[in-house]
């Protein structure tokens, strides 16, 4: 009996006035609701989030970069997506938890609270700032704590600008900056910073052609940037551009057997490779360049090497041979001429040994001055 008198009183705890079962999760929610109209009805999301007009609005960037999808070296940008996170402090949206169910944080539309105003200046993909509007049309959602601190979280396909030196290319590194400010930052008294900013890369996906070597964040004024710094991945590049070229040298130098189009090879294998950056050349462009100047010099001068090695007398076939020393004989001039024929050979045999020679130490000299700029 004493069981069902229990069950019958825990029955009618459970009942409010109006007949209706209390909920725990209900009556959170109502807690919610309440909070929201509590700190949202007279607030004004267009107000300055500070109760002192003179005190600054302090605020603090976090940019996170999740995958690289290309450097163009060609247009001079950085193309990635990257989560970016923004916080403040709004001394407007303020509770005490204890009175709302130990209610920590709250969840909605960056529509409802006061945005900062924050621009990338090196974007380019169209999306450079964060404002009232952006927010619209982005469907961006902020955190909001008990103590009025404000998170702001939107990822995005970022496009930046940056100054590349492909000098070192294929052992280069690039860096890129991110130009963060504020347009309103004197009329809303708003600073970024840079205690309250990081470039976290965390979660980062590495990608196939380039490492994270560093990030940092540097203020300059009320400005903040903040640099990523990328090493390129040579091993690919190196293997399939790089060593067939220096083979390919080597065979120029020793054999003189690649023909004067050979210079056309190189410019097919380089054209979809090379990063093309007028401010600084690659220092492996000029040593390609180089080749392809001492492979077509090699053609001339080798031709030059035969011309003197057959010349006009000389006999290049069993049966002109014969023919031409019958002529001599009868004209009693025979050893005359094959002394000239011997003096042209041996000075063509010496020629073709000097520019051996001296393809060899072109092509020493200019890897070497190569391997030690790209490597220093």
């Amino acid at each position: 009996m004493d069981i069902y008198t229990n069950l019958l009183a825990l029955m009618i705890l459970t009942f409010d006035k109006t007949g209706q079962i209390k909920c725990p999760e209900m009556e959170t929610v109502d807690k919610e609701t309440a909070l929201q109209q509590k700190l949202f009805t007279n607030y004004n999301k267009y107000r300055k989030p500070v109760k002192i007009s003179s005190d600054r609005v302090q605020v603090g960037i976090k940019l996170y970069p999740l995958s690289i999808q290309k450097l163009d070296m060609r247009s001079q940008t950085l193309h990635s997506a990257i989560w970016l996170e923004i916080q403040w402090t709004d001394e407007y949206l303020t509770w005490n938890s204890s009175d709302f169910d130990n209610i920590q944080c709250l969840r909605l539309p960056a529509t409802q609270v006061w945005v900062p105003s924050i621009c990338n200046l090196h974007e380019i993909s169209g999306k450079r700032c964060m404002n009232f509007v952006s927010v619209i049309y982005s469907a961006t959602e902020v955190e909001m704590w008990s103590n009025g601190h404000i998170l702001l979280q939107e990822t995005m396909e970022s496009i930046v600008s940056c100054q590349f030196d492909v000098r070192k290319f294929p052992f280069d590194s690039q860096s890129c900056t991110f130009y963060y400010f504020s347009p309103n930052e004197y009329s809303h008294n708003l600073s970024i910073l840079a205690n309250l900013s990081s470039f976290y890369t965390g979660y980062f996906k590495p990608n196939e052609e380039w490492d994270v070597v560093s990030t940092s964040v540097d203020m300059e004024g009320l400005e903040i940037y903040m640099t990523i710094v990328l090493r390129r991945r040579p091993m690919f590049t190196f293997i399939s551009v790089v060593l067939p070229i220096v083979v390919l040298s080597i065979m120029n130098t020793f054999c003189y057997v690649l023909p004067i189009e050979s210079g056309a090879v190189f410019g097919s294998i380089l054209s979809d490779t090379m990063p093309r950056n007028s401010e600084n050349i690659s220092w492996f462009i000029v040593y390609v360049t180089t080749q392809i100047v001492l492979s077509g010099s090699t053609v001339v001068m080798e031709t030059i090497v035969l011309r003197i090695y057959h010349t006009e007398g000389t006999p290049s076939s069993p049966e002109t041979e014969s023919a031409v020393c019958n002529s001599e004989n009868a004209s009693g001039g025979t050893k005359q001429n094959n002394d000239l024929n011997s003096k042209w050979k041996r000075r063509a045999r010496m020629l073709d040994k000097i520019l051996m020679i001296f393809n060899i130490c072109i092509n020493l000299t200019s890897l070497s001055i190569f391997a030690s700029v790209i490597l220093s």
